[in-house]
């Protein structure tokens, strides 16, 4: 299955807003069988979903700040076989970082790459980029966060896939 057909995309809409919610559920407000649901839903998660995981109250549990760091760096320039060793070092580096949730490459102001991580407080946050420097140090160009506090009252909208349920 390349392609998702119109069920399969309200369906997934319907995940987005709500995972947790049960195949005869699902099946309830999209207007068709639970066996459908299952049946298709079996072959989205296959196909289309790469997780499921739960949107915490990020205060609640202990964090406090969300940084969103920006990278510049040479690694683009270097050789093919190099440019490879030295991206899979980092990618390496990045999945043992828990508090690190995305990293990517990217282009435009100037910047090659963007990590978004969360910290349970300041001195969290300035172990983490010290780390993150230092064992970058030969590749980075500059580097610079955009950090935010997380408090609900700063919340403009909350970090939740469920708003993409009405675009996909």
């Amino acid at each position: 299955m390349d392609r998702l057909k119109p069920i399969d995309h309200r369906l997934l809409g319907e995940l987005l807003k709500n995972s947790n919610r049960s195949d005869r559920e699902l099946a309830k407000v999209l207007g068709v069988s639970q066996p459908t649901v299952t049946r298709k839903r079996a072959i989205i998660e296959k196909n289309f979903i790469d997780g499921y995981t739960v949107i915490p109250k990020w205060e609640k549990i202990g964090f406090e700040i969300v940084a969103f760091t920006f990278v510049k760096h040479n690694i683009k320039y270097y050789k093919p076989k190099e440019r490879e060793e030295t991206y899979n070092k980092v990618k390496e580096w990045m999945m043992k970082q828990p508090n690190a949730i995305f990293a990517i490459e990217g282009q435009g102001v100037g910047w090659d790459g963007i990590l978004i991580s969360f910290h349970k407080n300041y001195s969290d946050y300035t172990e983490f980029i010290k780390n993150h420097n230092s064992e970058f140090s030969s590749l980075l160009k500059d580097c610079q966060s955009f950090i935010s506090n997380l408090n609900p009252a700063d919340v403009r909208k909350p970090l939740h896939l469920k708003y993409l349920s009405e675009i996909v």
